[in-house]
């Protein structure tokens, strides 16, 4: 596969970023603003993987230099 074919796609995943983005802070906000203590604990996970995920990320950036 040639990777000049994903270029067309360049600017659709630059959008599905975004909106992964937009929904990760509806999703936080929405926890925190729950009244039950289900939707803290949930966003607190979310939080968790969402750290874990950027250091596995960082990890990967750094050990490709």
């Amino acid at each position: 596969m040639d990777v000049n074919v994903l270029n067309r796609y360049e600017g659709l995943f630059e959008k599905l970023g975004i909106l992964a983005v937009i929904v990760f802070f509806l999703l936080v906000i929405a926890g925190f603003s729950d009244v039950s203590g289900a939707g803290k604990i949930m966003t607190l996970v979310l939080l968790f993987l969402v750290g874990l995920a950027s250091l596995a990320g960082y990890i990967i950036a750094h050990s490709l230099d």
